[in-house]
């Protein structure tokens, strides 16, 4: 009996997440919110079970450059464990997330932060707000259009000197609707390591570290491209 209805009950979001698929297909930041907002908690739970030695990598690379008390803002910072709280425990941290079920989260495992419940595209900050900008697994779930924008505006809210972290696929997906991913519907968007490289560097960002670095999931191995650039500063 506890079978069946654990079936009956997967065969019901798989049957929600179809339709949330269609409705929402034109609308990336909905499909996104509404996902991450019904599977905050377990996703939570997933990440922290996950070793990710791609993030522990590039976190330790990222506290070699940027020295203690900088102040650092975090786009996509889901639940806030464990990458949001080890970033507080060295910087000033302002962290975004889309999902309110996740900034939620992350306001109670990680008190010391600022939080902002927004799209990461449509954030304003003036310019020269921070010393570094992060994004640890967070653009694939944007339109790709919407890249070069976003790319420009960090460069424009970090102060001379300043870093941008990102994890990122390498993939060329115009759009993807998936209605199975842990259990509820996601839009995935990137472009290949070539061009998304060309788009980091056009606003004038020098690449300091770059690398494809692969993780298993699940039993299924993920390769994400990850770079640190750095704004020039003065000579």
């Amino acid at each position: 009996m506890k079978n069946q209805s654990g079936r009956m009950s997967r065969m019901v979001r798989r049957m929600a997440a179809r339709i949330r698929s269609l409705r929402y297909r034109n609308q990336p930041e909905r499909i996104v919110a509404m996902g991450y907002d019904e599977m905050a908690s377990d996703y939570g739970s997933w990440a922290l079970r996950h070793e990710r030695p791609d993030r522990d990598k590039y976190t330790k690379l990222l506290l070699n450059n940027l020295p203690e008390g900088s102040e650092l803002l975090e786009l996509g910072c889901g639940p806030g464990d464990p990458t949001t709280r080890i970033l507080a425990q060295h910087y000033a941290v302002t962290a975004n997330d889309i999902s309110e079920s996740c900034i939620e989260l992350a306001k109670q495992n990680v008190p010391s932060a600022k939080f902002i419940l927004s799209d990461m595209t449509t954030l304003e900050f003036d310019a020269e707000s921070f010393d570094a900008v992060v994004a640890y697994y967070a653009f694939h779930h944007i339109p790709r259009d919407r890249y070069a924008p976003l790319i420009n505006k960090i460069n424009r809210w970090l102060r001379p000197g300043g870093i941008f972290m990102a994890a990122l696929y390498p993939y060329d997906v115009e759009q993807l609707v998936t209605e199975d991913w842990h259990g509820s519907t996601m839009y995935w968007s990137s472009y290949d390591e070539e061009k998304t490289l060309r788009l980091i560097r056009e606003p004038g960002f020098e690449i300091i570290e770059q690398s494809k670095e692969s993780a298993v999931e699940d039993g299924k191995e993920t390769t994400f491209l990850w770079i640190i650039a750095r704004k020039p500063g003065p000579d």
